[in-house]
């Protein structure tokens, strides 16, 4: 984690900043496209997401986590870049669900760059990235997941806003489990989902569900008693956590987008959006932490 002095000025126009650019390059990824156009109604739910993104920043604006550099603006854009073309080269790989979900180890990218260099930086690799993926598809442009995505990337860093880490990152891996559980019920009650327009239906998620529940309460308490440091067990809780709202505000806002029901947009969207990207958040964050402080310890950084 980082120990220089924050910058002086106001933190604010950071985030604004970083919403601000990453809504331009929404914009003209919107003019550009040939793939499918942001509707009305996706740009007013954007304009949501952006107000609860700036909400966040409103709760935690005491904290000293809003710290952005030449460095960190460094960090943005290779974040960004790297998830977006990383998102790319497996967007191929779909995964049954109501809309276009696929299986993007990259997730893992947003998720790292927030809980290292914070919450600013990985809410920008986050939107940003997740624009460029989409538009090199040629899938078109999606905003309340662009922002989904953004905010997947900026809850990890505010771990760092917790005195108290470490009991901050339990009732975190305590919430995550819950909502693991409850899914997994719903998904056992409801195993399938019509798709809205074709009729086919989705479903039998509870397994990889209960996989995952195993995985990150398994994975945290094993890291800890492991030894390997309370960073790695906490990235991957912060990065699940990240998921969850991420991928929940985009599935959620969907119920108006794409016109589905709660049951469609829960279990026929989120949870295998959230599934899939859990399961790589939970088995690469590690890896690349541990591989990131090993990095840090060689260089004395």
């Amino acid at each position: 984690m980082r120990t220089e002095t924050a910058p002086s000025g106001n933190p604010l126009i950071r985030v604004l900043g970083a919403l601000i650019v990453a809504t331009v390059v929404l914009f003209l990824a919107n003019l550009l496209t040939t793939g499918d156009k942001a509707s009305p109604t996706g740009w007013v739910l954007y304009v949501v997401g952006a107000i609860i993104t700036i909400a966040i920043y409103f709760f935690f604006a005491s904290k000293p986590i809003w710290h952005v550099t030449t460095r960190e603006v460094v960090y943005m854009a290779i974040g960004a870049a790297l998830y977006g073309v990383l998102s790319w080269a497996t967007n191929v790989i779909q995964l049954p669900s109501v809309s276009l979900v696929a299986l993007r180890p990259a997730v893992v990218i947003p998720v790292f760059f927030g809980f290292v260099f914070g919450p600013v930086v990985g809410f920008f690799t986050g939107a940003v990235g997740n624009i460029l993926g989409d538009a090199l598809t040629g899938w078109g442009v999606f905003p309340v997941w662009d922002l989904g995505t953004g905010l997947m990337g900026l809850v990890p860093g505010l771990a760092m806003a917790f005195t108290d880490r470490e009991r901050a990152t339990r009732i975190v891996l305590y919430i995550v489990g819950a909502l693991l559980v409850l899914f997994t019920v719903l998904a056992l009650a409801f195993p399938q989902v019509e798709h809205p327009w074709m009729g086919q239906t989705v479903g039998q998620w509870w397994p990889l569900l209960l996989v995952l529940l195993v995985l990150v309460v398994g994975g945290y308490f094993l890291l800890r008693y492991l030894g390997r440091g309370p960073s790695l067990s906490a990235g991957v809780v912060w990065g699940a956590l990240g998921v969850v709202v991420g991928m929940g505000f985009a599935s959620i806002a969907d119920i108006w987008v794409n016109g589905y029901s709660v049951a469609t947009a829960i279990l026929g969207e989120f949870v295998p959006a959230a599934g899939g990207n859990l399961f790589m958040v939970i088995i690469l964050t590690p890896i690349l932490m541990a591989a990131w402080e090993a990095a840090r310890a060689q260089t004395g950084r």
